[in-house]
């Protein structure tokens, strides 16, 4: 019997970088979130679902190598604010926290 030499181990450290909701105005549809790293917010996307558009402020550039890309946040964040606004969710740290 062949032996696996591929045995080994993972070693998994979280980055440290956070994104978190700031603002979730259900009557107008604007969902606003940070990224930030070392208590420096990087940057600031406001989903406004009602004009279909997305304002962006900063970037997350700096933090290549322990972030997503900036239009992987934009993705995420525009679907999370779809569903906050859908579900009429107004405090999503409320929603996971009871989620868990």
């Amino acid at each position: 019997m062949k032996k696996d030499l591929n045995v080994g181990y993972t070693l998994f450290k979280p980055p440290g970088v956070k994104n978190q909701f700031t603002k979730v105005d259900l009557t107008k549809k604007q969902v606003t979130r940070t990224v930030s790293y070392n208590k420096i917010i990087y940057m600031t996307v406001l989903v406004d679902l009602a004009t279909d558009t997305v304002s962006i402020e900063g970037s997350v550039d700096e933090l290549k190598e322990l972030a997503m890309d900036r239009e992987s946040y934009i993705e995420m964040f525009k679907s999370q604010a779809a569903f906050f606004v859908s579900n009429n969710i107004s405090d999503p740290k409320k929603y996971y926290d009871e989620m868990f």
